[in-house]
């Protein structure tokens, strides 16, 4: 499986449920800062609160290129472990499950799993040899 679609969605994840997140909570800006301010700040957090589910996605990702799992079936085991994810690490590092930041990244974990398609590796195995280079001698 291409590498690609993990980290685009680990990154679409992050925006889109900063987005979501900034949307449902009607956040209110404090010390007259500009909103976008506040969204860097929701990213950053939510790039680090996000690490260690998508340390264990990428194991998992591994794993099932290893075992060549269908591709079906590996982008919804992915999707719904990043919503569980999302759930589990609010859950340990706060001792409370709030339901906007759950729903927020949860719906953002779906939208950008199945924003994106799956596609296998090319092997160079696999690729016929089309260009065969011929030396014209002099």
């Amino acid at each position: 499986m291409r590498w690609s679609y993990y980290f685009k969605h680990w990154f679409t994840t992050v925006v889109l449920g900063s987005m979501i997140f900034m949307f449902l909570n009607d956040s209110t800006v404090p010390f007259s800062s500009s909103s976008f301010e506040w969204f860097l700040i929701y990213i950053l957090f939510s790039a680090a609160f996000s690490f260690p589910t998508f340390t264990i996605l990428a194991v998992i990702f591994q794993y099932f290129d290893d075992i060549e799992v269908d591709l079906k079936t590996a982008k919804a085991v992915l999707i719904s472990l990043t919503s569980l994810g999302v759930v589990l690490t609010q859950l340990i590092m706060t001792n409370d499950i709030s339901f906007v930041i759950s729903f927020s990244y949860s719906i953002a974990a779906i939208i950008s799993g199945m924003l994106f398609k799956l596609r296998r590796k090319v092997n160079q195995e696999d690729i016929p040899n089309q260009s065969k280079i011929t030396q014209n001698e002099d």
